[in-house]
């Protein structure tokens, strides 16, 4: 299997930690956060450590530089899945705001954008495809777009990415199409095509609902409103909760509920009661919900 590097890098720093060559011809995307707000030159110095046994093919500062660690011929240390970096190419991105959302700046997001689409044309890869569904790993032709929190007990992307692979899919799949337009960063978005406030009784939900994943999750919503989010909102609202459903990867109401005594104590099985609760301060408290 024949590989190049992306042309767009600013900074090289190859790691000792890599597995060369990869076993796998690229046809998927592992976005990242690096969880700090670190330069492409910090990071590399981090995987530069053999100790450290980890590392990613490219990241991305809140600069928009872009540094290559491990060439895209080489398999990286990176998503706690040796079978998904065989067929990966990895990228870590630098976080300007923490936990529980792990902002990424505008900057970083055009330079993942304008990166991830080289990636694609320059391994053939027609069309980016994101659905949330876990179960779809490998399956290429219906999504090629994986995440860390699949493979290990972690947030990684963190909520502001993992909310915008649809988003990011989009802007590459133009720039393959062939439009030389400028990437806006996601707050000049429409609405539809961003993770937005979700507002139910004066509370934002967005943090325990993310639309595609909704609809993934349960075949009769995406039968019944497609991507329609007000409508899968609506519907989270009104019965969703109630129902106990479960409308987002970072959050879990069973094993919320299951997790704290002192909230079973006061809400017994009212479901939405935790929602709420997780929304208003328990992300706050950082309390485990997953």
């Amino acid at each position: 299997m024949k590989h190049t590097n992306s042309p767009l890098t600013d900074h090289t720093r190859i790691s000792p930690n890599r597995t060369s060559p990869r076993n796998h011809g690229i046809d998927t995307i592992t976005i990242h956060c690096m969880a700090g707000d670190l330069s492409v030159e910090a990071c590399g110095s981090l995987f530069a450590s053999a100790a450290r046994k980890a590392s990613s093919n490219y990241g991305i500062g809140s600069d928009g530089r872009i540094a290559l660690y491990v060439e895209e011929r080489d398999r990286s240390w990176c998503s706690s899945n040796a079978a998904n970096d065989n067929r990966a190419v990895t990228i870590e991105v630098a976080n300007d705001g923490g936990a529980p959302d792990w902002h990424v700046s505008d900057k970083a997001m055009a330079s993942l954008i304008r990166l991830t689409a080289d990636i694609c044309k320059r391994n053939q890869i027609k069309e980016l495809k994101w659905k949330a569904d876990k179960s779809l790993i490998g399956n290429v032709s219906l999504q090629n777009m994986t995440v860390h929190r699949w493979f290990a007990a972690k947030s990684c992307p963190g909520s502001y990415l993992y909310g915008r692979h649809s988003y990011i899919a989009e802007q590459v799949n133009r720039i393959l199409a062939g439009s030389t337009a400028p990437v806006s960063p996601p707050s000049a978005q429409n609405p539809a095509h961003q993770a937005p406030p979700y507002i139910w009784q004066n509370a934002d939900y967005s943090p325990v609902f993310d639309p595609a994943y909704y609809a993934s999750a349960y075949p009769d919503l995406q039968a019944a409103f497609g991507t329609d989010t007000a409508k899968l909102f609506r519907h989270f609202c009104q019965y969703g909760m109630k129902e106990g459903r479960i409308a987002s990867a970072s959050f879990n109401v069973h094993r919320y509920q299951s997790y704290h005594a002192d909230l079973r104590n006061a809400f017994g099985g009212n479901l939405p009661l935790y929602y709420k609760h997780y929304i208003l301060y328990g992300q706050k408290e950082n309390r485990k919900c997953t």
